[in-house]
C-alpha cells in the first residue's frame, strides 16, 4: 500500500527547497534511474580500462545482443507482477526456435513460419497458466516440470542434432527497419506497446492488483484466474517472437538453444524493479535491465574475466535486488503485510510411527505403484530385476535420496530449495581442489566439502530467515551463485586421479550391499523418527499448517527454518562427497538438474507442495519408484530423453492427484460433519 501526498499546486503552496530535494531523492529511488546510473558507471570504468569498450559498434552489439532477451524480458514482467514465475521459458524457446528452423528448412513462407513459431509459444504459455489457474499448481513447481517435459521433447524429437540448410530470407534479424536492426527495433515496439497497456488500459492494470492484493482484486471483480492465463498466454507469445529475434540469427539452430536463458530473463526482470513478490514493477526497467546485464556480461569480456563467473554474477544481481526490493517495502506503511507468511489453516497431518496408522493413503498408493510398475518393467526386460541392477540402482538413487530428506523438511515447512544441485556441485569442487591445489590430506578435504555445502544451507536459511525474503528466489539466486562459484573455482575443470582406496564409498560393498545404501538406511531411519515421533517433528508440522498459530504457540520457528536449510546444505556435502567417490571426479556441471528429481520424489512420495503434510517413508517410495521407472525405460529401449519428459509429467501429474486427495478428504469431513450417523434412544 502506498501513501499519496498532493502535489503542491493541489494544495496551494509553492514548492520548497526541501519539497524540491525530497523530489530529487524520491527520483534517484527509481529503478530505472538506478539502472542508468550503474550503466554509466560500468560503462566509465570498463572503458578506462580497455577504449574499446565505448565503440559505437560494440554499443550497439550490446543493444543487438540484449533485445531478444529484453522482449522475453516483457512477458516475465506481467507473469511476475501477478505473483508467479516462469522457469520454463528457455526451454519454451529453445521448442519455438527449433519449430522455426523445421519449418524454414521445409520451405515454408516467412509469413506462416512467423505466427505459428509465435502461437506455438502462447500455446506453451496458455498450458502453464490452465495449470495454475485451474489446477492450482504453484507457477514454480508448473513451469519447472514444463521445462523438463520441454527439453526432453525437443532432444527426442530433434535427436540432438542441429537443424542446418535455413533459407537466406529466415536471417530477418540480420535485416534493418526504420534504420535500426529488427531486433533492437522490436525491443522497441514491444517495450512502448507493453508499457502502454500496462499503464493505461484497464486489464492492463488488473495483474498489478492481482500481484498487490489478490483478495482485494476479488473483491473488485477481478478474476484471478483469468489474469493469470492471459498473462501467462502473453508471456508464451512473447518467448515465440523472443525465439524467432534469436533463431534468425544464425546459419544453424542448436539442439540446446540458449542455456540458461530463463535465468537470464527474469533476473533482467528482478534487477529492474519487478518485484518478485508481485505488484510493482515496469517494463521499461525490465528492458533496462537486460541491457545492463548483457552490458556487464560485455563488460567482462573486456576486462579478460572468465566466462564461468558470469552466473555468479547473475545470482547475486537478483539476490541484491530482492534485497533492496524487501527493504524498501519494510519502509513502506503497510507493505510488510505482504512480506508475512500467513499459514493456511489446514489440518496438521500427524504422521505416528509406533500407531495403528503406519501407512498414510498416499504412500499406500505409492507402494502399490511400486509393485506394478517393477513387475510390468520385469516383463520388459529380463535385466531388471537383477541383483547387479539393483544394486547399481541404489548407488544412482543415493544422492537424490540424501538430497530428497532435507527437502522434505523444507517443504513441509512450505518452503522450497532450488539449489540443492548447485551445493552437491560447490562441494564436490570444494572437496577436489582442496586436495589436488592445495595439498590437504584426503579425509581433511572431504570434511572442506562437507562444510562447504553445510555454510551454503546455512547463508540460503540466514537470507530467508532473518531478511525475510522468499525461499523460491533466494535458492534460485544461490542455485546461479553456487553454480558460478563451482565454475569460476574449477575454470570448467576437472579433478581427476583419486585413489583406489577413495573410490570405496561409491562403489564399494559390504556383506555383498553398497556401501552408501548403509548410509542412507541410518539417515532415512533418523529422519523418519525425527519427523514422525519427536517435538521437531510436530513443530514441522505446525509451522507448515500454520506458521503465525506456531509463532503464537511459542514454537521457534526460526530456529527450526535455519535448521532445515542448513540440514540441506550439509546432506548436500554429504552427497557430494559420496557422487566424488562414486565418479571418481569432481565437475562443476556435476547434479545440473537434480533439483527437479528431488522435488519431483518428495511430491510425488505424498509431501503437499504448500506445506504442512508429508512423510520421509513417502519420499523414500517417491525416489525408489521414479528411479525404478526412469532405469526399466532405458533397459526396455526407452532413450534417456524419455525418462526427462517422464520426471516432468510425474511432477505436475502428482500434484494434481494430491489436491484431488485431499478435496476429496475434505469432502468427505465436510459430509460427515453435516450428516452425523443417528443416535440410538
Amino acid at each position: 500500500m502506498r501513501t499519496e501526498t498532493l502535489p503542491p499546486s493541489a494544495s496551494g503552496l509553492s514548492p520548497s527547497p526541501r519539497s524540491s530535494l525530497g523530489n530529487w531523492l524520491s527520483w534517484l529511488n527509481q529503478q530505472e534511474t538506478v539502472l542508468v546510473l550503474t550503466f554509466v558507471i560500468v560503462f566509465i570504468g570498463v572503458t578506462l580500462q580497455n577504449p574499446g569498450f565505448a565503440q559505437p559498434s560494440n554499443l550497439v552489439d550490446i543493444l543487438y545482443n540484449s533485445s531478444y532477451i529484453a522482449v522475453a524480458a516483457v512477458g516475465m514482467t506481467m507473469v511476475i507482477l501477478c505473483g508467479h514465475i516462469d522457469i520454463s521459458v528457455g526451454a519454451a524457446l529453445g521448442i519455438c526456435a527449433t519449430v522455426a528452423g523445421q519449418l524454414a528448412v521445409a520451405h515454408q513462407p516467412m509469413y506462416l513460419v512467423i505466427p505459428i513459431t509465435i502461437l506455438t509459444g502462447g500455446a506453451i504459455g496458455l498450458l502453464n497458466g490452465v495449470l495454475i489457474a485451474y489446477g492450482r499448481i504453484p507457477a514454480i513447481v508448473t513451469t519447472l516440470g514444463m521445462a523438463s517435459i520441454l527439453k526432453g521433447g525437443l532432444i527426442l524429437s530433434t535427436g540432438g542434432k542441429w537443424i542446418y540448410g535455413l533459407p537466406p530470407e529466415f536471417g530477418i534479424s540480420r535485416e534493418y527497419l526504420l534504420g535500426m536492426p529488427v531486433p533492437i527495433f522490436a525491443m522497441v515496439v514491444f517495450g512502448v506497446i507493453f508499457s502502454v497497456w500496462l499503464k493505461f488500459f484497464a486489464t492492463g492494470r488488473e495483474p498489478y492488483a492481482v500481484g498487490g492484493n489478490v483478495e482485494a482484486a476479488r473483491l473488485s471483480g477481478i478474476s484471478e484466474r483469468a489474469v493469470t492465463i492471459r498473462v501467462f498466454f502473453l508471456n508464451g507469445l512473447l518467448v515465440g517472437v523472443a525465439a524467432i529475434l534469436y533463431a534468425t540469427n544464425f546459419t544453424a539452430i542448436q539442439s540446446n538453444v540458449a542455456p540458461g536463458f530463463e535465468l537470464t530473463v527474469i533476473t533482467s526482470a528482478v534487477i529492474g524493479g519487478v518485484s518478485i513478490l508481485g505488484g510493482t514493477g515496469t517494463v521499461i526497467g525490465a528492458l533496462f535491465g537486460a541491457i545492463l546485464l548483457q552490458t556487464i556480461g560485455t563488460a567482462l569480456v573486456f576486462l579478460h574475466i572468465r566466462a564461468e563467473w558470469f552466473q555468479a554474477v547473475q545470482g547475486a544481481l537478483i539476490l541484491l535486488t530482492i534485497l533492496l526490493d524487501v527493504f524498501r517495502r519494510r519502509r513502506t506503511p503497510g507493505a510488510s503485510v505482504a512480506l508475512a507468511a500467513a499459514g493456511g489453516g489446514r489440518e496438521a497431518a500427524s504422521p505416528t510411527l509406533f500407531g495403528i496408522r503406519w501407512l498414510t493413503l498416499q504412500e499406500t498408493l505409492l507402494f502399490g505403484v511400486l509393485i506394478i510398475v517393477m513387475i510390468v518393467l520385469a516383463q520388459r526386460s529380463d535385466r531388471f530385476l537383477t541383483v547387479a541392477n539393483l544394486m547399481n540402482q541404489t548407488r544412482f538413487m543415493t544422492e537424490v535420496a540424501l538430497l530428497a530428506v532435507p527437502m522434505t523438511f523444507i517443504i513441509i515447512l512450505g518452503g522450497i530449495d532450488l539449489s540443492v544441485g548447485s551445493m552437491l556441485a560447490l562441494s564436490a569442487i570444494a572437496l577436489g581442489f582442496s586436495w589436488q591445489s592445495f595439498g590437504f590430506p584426503l579425509w581433511l578435504a572431504v570434511i572442506v566439502g562437507i562444510v562447504a555445502g553445510s555454510l551454503a544451507g546455512l547463508l540460503n536459511g540466514l537470507a530467508i530467515v532473518y531478511l525475510r525474503v522468499p525461499p523460491l528466489i533466494v535458492t534460485l539466486a544461490t542455485l546461479a551463485i553456487y553454480r558460478g562459484l563451482s565454475l569460476g573455482i574449477s575454470e570448467s575443470r576437472s579433478v581427476n586421479g583419486f585413489p583406489d582406496t577413495f573410490a570405496f564409498f561409491g562403489s564399494g560393498e559390504i556383506l555383498g550391499l553398497p556401501v552408501q545404501l548403509y548410509l542412507l538406511i541410518v539417515v532415512l531411519i533418523i529422519s523418519a523418527v525425527a519427523l514422525a515421533a519427536t517435538p521437531l517433528g510436530r513443530s514441522i508440522y505446525a509451522i507448515g499448517n500454520n506458521e503465525t498459530a506456531a509463532r503464537f504457540a511459542g514454537i521457534p520457528v526460526n530456529r527450526i527454518k535455519l535448521f532445515a536449510y542448513s540440514f540441506s546444505g550439509f546432506m548436500a556435502g554429504i552427497a557430494g562427497f559420496i557422487y566424488t567417490s562414486r565418479v571418481t571426479s569432481t565437475r562443476a556441471d556435476a547434479a545440473t538438474g537434480m533439483e527437479l528429481d528431488v522435488i519431483a520424489a518428495v511430491v510425488f512420495g505424498g509431501t503437499s507442495i504448500v506445506g504442512g503434510r508429508g512423510t520421509i517413508v513417502g519420499t523414500a517410495l517417491g525416489v525408489i519408484t521414479i528411479e525404478f521407472l526412469r532405469n526399466g525405460l532405458q533397459l526396455s529401449g526407452f532413450r534417456g530423453e524419455a525418462t526427462v519428459i517422464l520426471i516432468g509429467a510425474v511432477l505436475i501429474i502428482s500434484i494434481l492427484l494430491n489436491q484431488l486427495l485431499e478435496s476429496f478428504i475434505l469432502s468427505g469431513r465436510r459430509f460427515n460433519k453435516s450428516n452425523p450417523p443417528p443416535t440410538s434412544t
